[in-house]
């Protein structure tokens, strides 16, 4: 997995989709985005990056700017569960939990 940056000189709105349209049509990509006011193409996957710029550059003049892994993002911490859990009037068993989210209980539990 890779981070691709391309410069591309797309005029207006129109132009950025076609763009997107063109790459979007290669097999191996995880996501595209692109930022107008630089003219950048970030595209994020397994495609090779001389085969993006051979796409754009059909319609527009496209460079690449930089090649390298992708940001990792922040992961939260797992929810953990602290105290004991609270048993009354034959229910199932309460868990307090120590953040504000609640992990995801299947239906039907």
């Amino acid at each position: 997995m890779k981070k691709i940056v391309v410069r591309v000189d797309v005029p207006d709105e129109r132009a950025k989709q076609k763009a997107m349209k063109a790459v979007s049509c290669l097999s191996g990509i995880n996501s595209i985005t692109m930022e107008m006011k630089d003219r950048k193409m970030i595209v994020v996957g397994t495609v090779d990056p001389v085969e993006v710029v051979e796409k754009l550059r059909k319609l527009w003049f496209a460079e690449i700017l930089t090649v390298g892994p992708p940001k990792e993002e922040n992961k939260k911490p797992p929810i953990t569960c602290i105290g004991y859990p609270c048993y009354c009037c034959n229910q199932p068993p309460t868990f307090y939990y120590k953040q504000d989210e609640i992990p995801n209980v299947p239906s039907g539990a």
